[in-house]
């Protein structure tokens, strides 16, 4: 009996030994399946975070929606007092966007118009045309105030192309000095002006303009296009228009005394600018489009969770879509930088090439050419239009 007890206790002690193994195997394995059930692509963890992102996502847009309905309650221009007790004169037909980090100077001021377009306050201190009266003394101090910015080969005058007639240019531009005296500054598109209708890849005036997260850059139009399509923009009561080159310069100071270090102004804008040699992670699901890639193909709306690489598999650019990153913007305001040349109201000293863009665009700023910068200038012909330029409007 004593070695058949000892047999068996023998055998009860390897069952427990290999029961104990298997155990440990299927607990790994549960742990294993718990944690990729969590934090997996389509994990709880990862489909949480996402649903958190909708959300915020959708009370964003809600707060844009209620903004733009009370934009039409406003009949006249009204005050806004910011909470730094300073104040900026809201046009009519706009109200201060309710989403925070918006509505204060310190961040950029972002106005909604009734039609849902949105601006950014670009502020020019009071003592910068204090004791200026006429056109010419404004103009002046403004000149001086931004001198960094400024380019003698280049100056706000009148062309034959631009888009508006001689008078005409001459009362915007006398409208665009008086109000920066009175008001202290001026309104630009926080976004460049785009489309939500099919892109195209020739010269194309009927699709809709907005200043909205999310279209396409309103591409291939002339610079007289531009001011026409620029001119539509306007709210209730005020003026809209291509950008003068005091305005442009006026903006780069603006985003100076707010930080933005002088050198990535004039020098290399490649850390907030969307260029070919640069990478950076896109944060708006599939709110863009990429050009001429062989993978994707042109305009193709690509994956969530896409990087822009450092060159594309065909060596292009990739052109992104209004407001797609947030790593392109500074003070509200998004793309200033690459993406698309902006066409301006400023002539070159080039008279055969007289329209003028400004910044660069996302086919440029190659590895042995960083001269492209926010500050740049470009000088075309009348007919040009580009896949790589675009237009942003200032509102006075």
């Amino acid at each position: 009996m004593k070695q058949l007890k000892f047999k068996t206790k023998k055998f009860q002690n390897g069952i427990t030994l290999i029961a104990l193994v298997i155990t440990i195997i299927v607990l790994l394995i549960l742990a294993g399946v718990s944690i990729a059930t969590l934090t997996g692509e389509n994990g709880i963890l990862t489909r949480a975070n996402e649903a958190k992102e909708n959300t915020e996502q959708a009370e964003e847009n809600e707060l844009r929606k209620l903004t733009q309905a009370e934009a039409a309650t406003y009949l006249e221009e009204h005050e806004y007092t910011d909470v730094s007790g300073e104040t900026v004169t809201i046009p009519a037909k706009c109200a201060v966007s309710l989403v925070e980090g918006e509505n204060t100077l310190e961040d950029g001021l972002v106005i909604i118009d009734a039609n849902g377009n949105e601006w950014v306050w670009i502020e020019v201190p009071e003592s910068v045309t204090v004791g200026s009266v006429t056109d010419d003394e404004i103009e002046s101090a403004l000149i001086s105030y931004a001198t960094l910015y400024r380019d003698s080969s280049y100056l706000d005058t009148w062309y034959e192309g631009c888009g508006l007639e001689e008078q005409e240019y001459a009362d915007r531009y006398s409208e665009m000095l008086q109000s920066i005296k009175a008001n202290n500054g001026f309104f630009v598109g926080r976004y460049e002006v785009g489309s939500f209708d099919n892109p195209v890849s020739a010269e194309d005036t009927t699709r809709k303009a907005v200043i909205q997260k999310g279209a396409y850059p309103y591409n291939y139009v002339t610079c007289s296009q531009a001011e026409d399509l620029a001119e539509g923009l306007a709210t209730e009561g005020h003026t809209s228009t291509l950008m003068f080159g005091i305005q442009w310069d006026l903006v780069l100071k603006y985003l100076e005394t707010k930080g933005v270090p002088i050198s990535e102004l004039k020098n290399d804008s490649g850390l907030w600018g969307n260029y070919m040699d640069v990478e950076f992670p896109v944060e708006q699901g599939n709110q863009y489009s990429i050009y001429n890639d062989s993978t994707l193909g042109k305009w193709a709306i690509v994956p969530e969770n896409y990087t822009k690489p450092s060159f594309d598999t065909d060596g292009n650019g990739v052109l992104l879509s209004t407001g797609a990153t947030e790593r392109n913007s500074k003070m509200n305001i998004y793309d200033l930088a690459g993406n698309v040349n902006e066409w301006t109201l400023e002539k070159s000293s080039n008279n055969s090439r007289p329209c003028t863009r400004r910044g660069a665009n996302f086919s440029h700023r190659s590895s042995n050419n960083l001269g492209n910068p926010v500050y740049f200038r470009w000088s075309n012909i009348t007919s040009d239009s580009f896949s790589s330029s675009g237009f942003r409007p200032a509102l006075y």
